[in-house]
């Protein structure tokens, strides 16, 4: 394995990766694929001799992203033998993650003793002028910067009765997800329309909320929660049939990623969201 640079790292990874992968993200950038990865700066390009047969992003305890380079297509053998190397540079027995897994790809390292941590479909739909209607005893707003720790604190309990979420974060992980919105996407007027806090008028408290971002030229929902205790209200299609009417305005489509087993699909579906490939997050204990 030959360490590149991200930007050169990138002239193959997003075309065997980013490209023939397009499908399950619906979008993968060049631009965002240096951005990735810049972040984890650990892209390999795996040789045999002077060809160049794959790449990776490789370190202790973690692999991502995996590609081969035609006409090599030994895919199994070469994640095999890359788990056996993370697992030699790794100094102690927590866990090894394999992140971002093709759904092609999962059974190969389900044989190598990998199991899944968490399957996620991104979803799509057209944007198109729609009537949001509010459920009587709510009323709705933009999100504003005082609003955060509310907000972290909804993130978690909702998250937490939801039985799809095996991970949970802490209330430091929420606000710097609610802070990157205020700091990152709040700027973008049709973002900042997007977003909204939906709030009980009886206890004035924050009871759902929807967070959304431009990633790839297309808006993007970070987060799209509603309080345990007023679901089945319809206040979560509220706050997507907002954020549809909204993003209308310039943009010709709207996507969010979930979790497979979370029975938010359902209403989705319901809103004409199309599912696409899964993504999984793996680990190797």
């Amino acid at each position: 394995m030959v360490y590149q640079e991200p930007k050169e790292y990138t002239r193959y990874y997003s075309i065997y990766h980013g490209q023939k992968y397009a499908d399950s993200y619906f979008r993968r950038s060049p631009e965002t694929l240096v951005e990735v990865a810049t972040i984890f700066d650990c892209g390999y390009f795996i040789m045999e001799g002077e060809t160049i047969i794959g790449g990776v992003l490789l370190q202790p305890h973690f692999m991502s992203d995996l590609f081969v380079v035609p006409p090599y297509k030994d895919y199994e053998g070469l994640a095999n033998k890359l788990l056996n190397y993370v697992k030699e540079i790794s100094a102690d027995e927590n866990k090894i993650i394999v992140r971002e897994v093709a759904e092609e790809h999962v059974e190969t390292y389900e044989q190598l003793g990998c199991k899944v941590l968490e399957m996620n479909v991104w979803m799509i739909r057209p944007t198109e002028p729609l009537k949001a209607i509010l459920p009587e005893g709510y009323s709705s707003r933009a999100v504003a910067s005082e609003d955060a720790e509310d907000i972290a604190c909804l993130l978690m309990k909702a998250y937490s009765a939801n039985p799809a979420y095996k991970q949970i974060g802490t209330k430091e992980d929420y606000l710097l997800h609610v802070n990157e919105f205020i700091d990152q996407h709040k700027h973008n007027k049709i973002m900042d329309e997007c977003s909204r806090v939906v709030i009980d008028t009886h206890t004035n408290t924050i009871v759902g909320v929807c967070l959304y971002m431009e990633f790839e030229d297309y808006p993007l929902i970070m987060s799209l929660v509603v309080d345990p205790d007023h679901q089945q209200r319809g206040i979560g299609r509220y706050l997507l049939t907002h954020s549809i009417h909204s993003s209308s305005e310039g943009y010709p489509a709207t996507r969010l990623s979930v979790i497979k087993d979370n029975a938010a699909i359902k209403l989705y579906e319901d809103l004409g969201f199309l599912r696409s490939k899964t993504i999984s997050d793996m680990y190797l204990a």
